[in-house]
C-alpha cells in the first residue's frame, strides 16, 4: 500500500469547537425561550380565567345598575378584550420540527463519520503491518550482513593461520640440516648408504631419492628419503623422533605418484662425526597399508635394483 501524501493541517478541530459553542448557545437560547413561552402561556391562561370571571360578574349586575357609567365602561372593555392562548403554538411546533430535523441530520452525519473512522482505522492497521514487515526485513538484512562479515573475518583468520603454518613449516624445513657432503652425494646419486633393517622379516630395499614429510601429534618436519621397501622407508633427517612414535608420511614416488601412509618409527640414528658416510635419520615401518598403495610400492620396488645389506 502506498502511503498517503501529507495533507494540509485539518480545520476540523476548530470547526468542531465553533459548532459546539454555537450549539450550546442555541440550546441555551431555546431553553430560555421555552421557559419564557411557558410563563407567557400560563399568564394567558390566568388572564383568560379572569376575563371569564369578570364577564360573569357583569352579567350578574342587577338591572338597576346596568345604566351605571362604570358598569357600562367595564362591560364595553370586557366585550372588546380577548386573550390569545394559542398564538405561539405554531411557532413552537415549527421550532420543534426544525430541532428534530437537525437532530436526524446529526445522527446521519455521525453514522458517516463512524464509517469514515472504521476505514481510517483499517488503513492504519494495514500501514502498521507493512511497517512492521519492513522493519523485520531491515533487521534480517542487518543480521545477514553481520553474519557475512563474521564469516569473512573467520575466513581471513583461517587464511592467516594457514599462512603462519606454512611459514612455520618452511622455517622448519630450512632448519633441517644434512651434512653437506652427504647431501651432495645423495643429490648426485654417487653413493648408496646401507641402513639398518627395520624390525621384522628381511625385505629388499631399493634406492629412492625424494623429499619426504612426516607429521606426528606434536611435530612436523621434512627430510630426504634414500631407500624404500615394501615394509618401510628410511628418512634422512637430524630431527629427533622417539622410537614407537606413530607418524604420517607423505612422499612422491619417481614418476609423480604421491603417497600418503602411516608408519611407526622403529629405529633412529644420530649424527656421528666418526662415521660421516652414515646419514642421520630414522627408519619408519609402514602400518596398515591400503592394498592399492602397497601394490604401487611393490611395483616400484620391482622395477629397481635391490640393495643388499650384510647381516
Amino acid at each position: 500500500m502506498t502511503a498517503p501524501s501529507p495533507a494540509a493541517p485539518s480545520q476540523s478541530p476548530s470547526r468542531e469547537a465553533d459548532l459546539a459553542r454555537a450549539e450550546a448557545e442555541q440550546a441555551s437560547q431555546e431553553a430560555r425561550l421555552a421557559d419564557q413561552l411557558n410563563r407567557a402561556a400560563a399568564e394567558s391562561e390566568t388572564l383568560s380565567h379572569r376575563l371569564a370571571e369578570l364577564r360573569q360578574q357583569v352579567s350578574q349586575v342587577p338591572a338597576e345598575r346596568q345604566g351605571d357609567e362604570h358598569v357600562r365602561g367595564a362591560s364595553a372593555r370586557l366585550e372588546s378584550a380577548s386573550v390569545h392562548t394559542g398564538s405561539t403554538e405554531d411557532a413552537r411546533e415549527r421550532a420543534l420540527s426544525a430541532r428534530s430535523e437537525a437532530l436526524e441530520s446529526r445522527r446521519q452525519a455521525a453514522q458517516e463519520v463512524q464509517a469514515a473512522l472504521k476505514t481510517l482505522q483499517l488503513l492504519n492497521t494495514r500501514a502498521q503491518q507493512e511497517l512492521a514487515e519492513a522493519e523485520a526485513g531491515l533487521k534480517r538484512s542487518a543480521e545477514e550482513a553481520a553474519r557475512a562479515q563474521r564469516e569473512r573475518e573467520a575466513a581471513a583468520r583461517a587464511q592467516q593461520r594457514e599462512r603462519e603454518q606454512r611459514e612455520r613449516e618452511a622455517t622448519q624445513s630450512r632448519q633441517v640440516t644434512v651434512p653437506a657432503r652427504q647431501a651432495a652425494a645423495v643429490a648426485a646419486g654417487n653413493i648408496t648408504i646401507p641402513e639398518p633393517r627395520p624390525l621384522g622379516a628381511r625385505t629388499s630395499r631399493v634406492r629412492m631419492q625424494t623429499m619426504i614429510d612426516l607429521r606426528s601429534d606434536s611435530n612436523f618436519f621434512t627430510g630426504f628419503s634414500t631407500n624404500i621397501s615394501e615394509g618401510g622407508v628410511f628418512v634422512a633427517t637430524v630431527q629427533t623422533v622417539p622410537r614407537g612414535t606413530t607418524v604420517d608420511v607423505d612422499f612422491t614416488l619417481p614418476g609423480g605418484r604421491p603417497i600418503k601412509v602411516t608408519g611407526v618409527v622403529r629405529w633412529t640414528r644420530e649424527v656421528n662425526d666418526k662415521t660421516p658416510e652414515l646419514m642421520p635419520g630414522l627408519g619408519v615401518q609402514f602400518s596398515n597399508l591400503p592394498p592399492e598403495i602397497a601394490g604401487t610400492i611393490s611395483d616400484f620396488v620391482a622395477t629397481r635394483e635391490p640393495l643388499f645389506f650384510p647381516d
